[in-house]
């Protein structure tokens, strides 16, 4: 059964100012709900501010005016408003499901009206929208890397559409007509599967949507044709986790949150299986699990992520706490450890700006009510302290004490989705976080392809301010509970290796470029808490570091006895030059932008540098 707990959640109590909250927003978006298929949807990744990376205002009432909410900066250019009829689709979907679930626990016949209103608008005008790709119009349902949609800019939009008005109707099934249902099947469901079906064609975060769109149709409908796709035919849903996720378990595309989108999608897959009695195999079950306790163990002990690659910033375990109430529908009590830990914890959760799950408060998710509403009556279980850990085919590794957690990164195994930030650290002092990677806002905004993609964004080393390759995995060469030692080809004819090794309360961080030409050496590293410069010596630096107007406020410091020393309030840290090497701090960006770091940058110029930092906490 799809769902079981109406009366638990009317009897209990614990849900009633959420239900009160979901109740008012599914009368108000119905009252005033109006589409049209002529409007053309936007890539939801350019609903960005430009100047901060901040995200747009999503308000109903303004379709016309989307403001930045950090610098309140107004956008009215027309692509703006596609993309806010991306958002407001989204929230239509979203209402459908709402509707959908109140119904099943009050019985008001209202909000089975407003389920069935929605969606038979988009199945009557279906037919009406036009194919796009982003911006492009009638083109191949190909010619994108997320597909052609046609309610939304991408098929992977589409497929996410389609899983969340099968979800709104399971809860209601019995209460739907088989007229009404074929009528739906026809008009949005099969052109839907026919648009979709040639965008499954490699493995990869999207087309596990695709996989898990056709296979919940074809077991809400009945059909085998469908719900093969998604379990037998090219790039099933099988043999996606069979090719795309590593030993460790891990998405292969080097990203903790598409690690998490890619679940997400499997998950709800599963969630069908286990509601229709459809057999799993166990192997395909053991991975999913594997997954979601890998990801676990790869947090650092505050459950904060260490955050590679594209995705948002300030996620943690709490940011996807929605996915692991899925997986108590699946795999049950021996996921209730995870729930206690994420649940109990102080940590506040950071949002997702886009695919973002329907969240009360930021606190409690659907899926709580929809598969786990009993959760916390249930005995508490605690998790296994997490230890130092090297998840070898993902090339990463995280070292932890009881004063630091340290990530490094020390390859790539895909281009997809990957930054150039080889040998890239992230660093928590006593739970504080010293340095973190930014990850990214919208892909479509300037800041986020002109400096948080960048090579200069992150702690590592750049020769002649040039992109590394992001393809070519690392090496470990030692790797135990305290120290890590990794090596790589960062580019043609350089070489990169790393050593970091921790003794109680100290850091020693050793950072070796070696490479056949002279050039440009540059070692980066940012800071979250200011630097304290009163005792440094400081001067205008006349240099060229990356862009320009990314690097503000740019000083030389002049060092003593071949050492420069600073401190914030985490940590005293020293830094050791070699002969003919200069050390200088700036202010960059930090995500959202309307924050600034202080960044360190030591630069040699030479074929070979070896930068080396003691770190000591306070």
């Amino acid at each position: 059964m799809f769902f079981e707990y109406e009366e638990y959640i009317k009897n209990s109590g614990k849900y009633e100012d959420m239900l009160i909250c979901m109740s008012e927003e599914v009368k108000s978006f119905a009252k005033d709900f109006q589409d049209d298929p002529r409007l053309l949807s936007g890539w939801g990744h350019g609903y960005f501010c430009n100047e901060d990376g901040g995200r747009l205002i999503y308000d109903r009432k303004k379709p016309l005016e989307h403001q930045c909410s950090i610098c309140k900066k107004v956008y009215t250019d027309f692509i703006y408003s596609s993309y806010f009829i991306t958002m407001y689709r989204n929230d239509a979907v979203m209402t459908a499901c709402k509707a959908a679930l109140l119904y099943r626990i009050y019985g008001d016949e209202e909000y089975l009206g407003i389920m069935k209103n929605i969606i038979s608008f988009y199945a009557d005008n279906y037919k009406y929208f036009a194919i796009h790709a982003k911006e492009k119009i009638n083109c191949s349902s190909t010619v994108d890397v997320g597909g052609a949609g046609k309610m939304m800019p991408q098929g992977l939009n589409e497929a996410i559409v389609a899983i969340r008005f099968i979800n709104a109707m399971e809860l209601v099934k019995k209460e739907l007509d088989n007229e009404w249902i074929e009528d739906i099947r026809v008009k949005f469901f099969e052109p839907l599967y026919i648009l979709l079906l040639p965008q499954k064609m490699h493995i990869h975060n999207i087309p596990i949507w695709l996989n898990s769109a056709f296979g919940i149709m074809g077991l809400f409908f009945g059909n085998e044709q469908w719900l093969n796709e998604a379990v037998k035919d090219k790039f099933n849903i099988f043999e996606q986790l069979d090719n795309g996720l590593t030993v460790s378990g891990f998405w292969y595309e080097g990203s903790i949150h598409y690690n998490f989108f890619a679940l997400e999608g499997l998950m709800t897959f599963l969630v069908f299986a286990e509601s229709y009695d459809y057999k799993i195999p166990k192997r395909y079950l053991d991975k999913v699990r594997h997954m979601l306790s890998s990801a676990y163990i790869y947090a650092f002990d505050n459950d904060i992520f260490p955050n590679p690659s594209d995705g948002w910033p300030n996620i943690s375990l709490k940011t996807y706490s929605y996915v692991y109430f899925m997986g108590y529908k699946v795999f049950g009590e021996e996921i209730l450890p995870y729930l206690n830990h994420i649940q109990g914890g102080g940590l506040s959760r950071g949002k997702l700006p886009l695919s973002e799950p329907y969240y009360y408060k930021n606190e409690i998710p659907m899926e709580q009510l929809l598969f786990a509403a009993d959760y916390s009556d249930k005995e508490y279980v605690p998790l296994n302290k997490r230890a130092s850990v090297n998840f070898m085919d993902y090339n990463c590794a995280v070292l932890r004490n009881d004063v630091f957690n340290i990530f490094l990164k020390y390859g790539h195994q895909t281009k997809s989705h990957a930054h150039p930030d080889k040998m890239n650290v992230e660093i928590m002092v006593k739970n504080q976080v010293l340095t973190r990677d930014i990850s990214n806002s919208g892909y479509g905004t300037k800041i986020c392809n002109e400096w948080n993609r960048t090579i200069q964004a992150h702690n590592t080393c750049a020769v002649n301010g040039q992109p590394m390759d992001v393809a070519k995995p690392g090496k470990i060469v030692r790797f135990d509970t305290n120290c890590i030692e990794a090596c790589v080809a960062a580019y043609e004819d350089v070489n990169y290796s790393r050593r970091l090794e921790i003794k109680d309360d100290i850091l020693e961080d050793t950072f070796t470029v070696e490479g056949k030409a002279c050039a440009d050496i540059d070692w980066f590293f940012h800071l979250e808490n200011f630097v304290d410069t009163e005792k440094l010596r400081l001067e205008p630096a006349d240099v060229h570091i990356g862009d320009t107007k990314y690097f503000m406020d740019m000083k030389k410091i002049q060092p003593e006895g071949g050492a420069i020393a600073l401190e914030n309030e985490l940590v005293k840290m020293e830094i050791l030059l070699e002969d003919k090497a200069e050390a200088f701090i700036a202010k960059t960006y930090n995500n959202p932008a309307d924050k600034l770091r202080d960044t360190l940058i030591i630069r040699k110029k030479s074929s070979k540098a070896v930068f080396k930092s003691i770190i000591k906490a306070k």
